[in-house]
């Protein structure tokens, strides 16, 4: 048998060239700077998560700045860094017009305060790799990564959610949950929830949503709390919609409370009827 295998091995061998299994299975790199540069979104999911959190950032944070799918150009001694993030959230930075991508040499070399990258399947393995390093080496406070369905090898498998925590040292410390917050917008657990300090002004949650990805793929949603109570950031459709219920609860109030003042005056009257 062994002297069998070696036939095959050696037949094998003088009928193709060598070639390195890690090279074989590797990615193909797609990048080509000739061609126009597309955005990091792949799937419906991967963009209802990045619309989400823009919405929310926006929304909630009105003195900031939240970037969505833009190509980041920074300056380090080694040369011009391009880096695409899915959300960037800069505090205390104001630009008053859009952008086409972020030059950070235009705006006094400022790094964002918070970068989030929603995983997809061909951006989740430099997410998790040359995409960590390159923040470090930026310095920028906060790196988020987690996937919105399963997209990733096992390791990754959600629900994952990721948060790279720079400290004094300029090393990251890594802070995950593998576990959910809130599951379908019933179960709760305060527990799972990821505290980032006073970088930002909210902590960060998993969500399991409701809805179905392709038939029967679970979807999830990183989500944003107030910073001392268990409490969601909403968006803007959800603050309006949060407005009109508490509206229509006052209207309510002050229909009921013009009943019972009808209903006392008409009963007056009969007394009054009555005593004549």
């Amino acid at each position: 048998m062994q002297e069998q295998s070696q036939k095959v091995y050696n037949r094998e061998d003088k009928s193709k060239p060598f070639r390195s299994t890690r090279v074989r299975d590797a990615p193909p790199d797609l990048f080509d700077p000739n061609q126009p540069r597309l955005g990091r979104r792949e799937s419906e999911p991967h963009s209802a998560e990045v619309s989400y959190l823009f919405d929310v950032l926006q929304t909630n944070f009105q003195e900031d700045r939240v970037m969505w799918d833009l190509h980041h150009y920074f300056e380090s001694k080694d040369g011009k860094i391009d880096l695409q993030f899915d959300i960037s959230f800069f505090k205390d930075l104001k630009i008053p017009y859009s952008l086409s991508s972020y030059h950070a040499s235009r705006f006094q070399n400022r790094v964002p305060t918070m970068v989030i990258n929603v995983f997809s399947k061909s951006t989740w393995r430099a997410d998790v790799g040359e995409h960590v390093d390159y923040c470090k080496l930026l310095k920028i406070p906060i790196y988020i990564v987690f996937p919105a369905y399963h997209v990733t090898s096992a390791i990754y498998k959600p629900p994952f959610l990721r948060a790279y925590i720079l400290q004094p040292t300029g090393e990251y410390e890594i802070h995950e949950l593998r576990e959910l917050t809130i599951n379908e917008g019933e179960k709760t657990n305060p527990d799972a929830i990821i505290n980032v300090g006073d970088v930002v002004p909210f902590r960060l949650g998993l969500l399991k949503r409701k809805k179905k990805h392709e038939g029967d793929l679970a979807l999830y949603r990183v989500i944003l709390l107030d910073s001392h109570k268990f409490e969601i950031l909403n968006t803007e459709s959800e603050k309006e919609r949060a407005r009109a219920e508490r509206e229509k609860e006052r209207a309510e109030r002050e229909k009921e409370r013009a009943d019972n003042a009808e209903k006392k005056i008409s009963e007056l009257e009969k007394k009054i009827k009555k005593l004549q």
